[in-house]
């Protein structure tokens, strides 16, 4: 679990789930230096809290078993004890 926090003003204090459905953890890494591979993580969930002060932070949980990179066979070595 990762929390980030940060002040900023004229925010609305409260708490707001991260939603799983209009929301999208991706990623992007080179594959030995010639393409790049992308790839998301379909099990994600968190927070935002801002509080009376302004603070404000995230709270997110990614489920890393949950990568896809549009390629099963991948998946399954990134996922594997290799």
């Amino acid at each position: 679990m990762t929390t980030a926090t940060t002040v900023l003003p004229n925010l609305t204090a409260g708490t707001w789930a991260i939603d799983p459905v209009h929301s999208t953890v991706g990623f992007s890494v080179r594959h030995l230096m010639v393409s790049k591979v992308r790839g998301t993580f379909n099990d994600v969930s968190g927070a935002i809290t801002v509080s009376e002060d302004g603070t404000a932070s995230v709270t997110a949980e990614i489920a890393v078993s949950s990568i896809d990179t549009k390629n099963a066979d991948r998946d399954a070595h990134i996922r594997s004890a290799d």
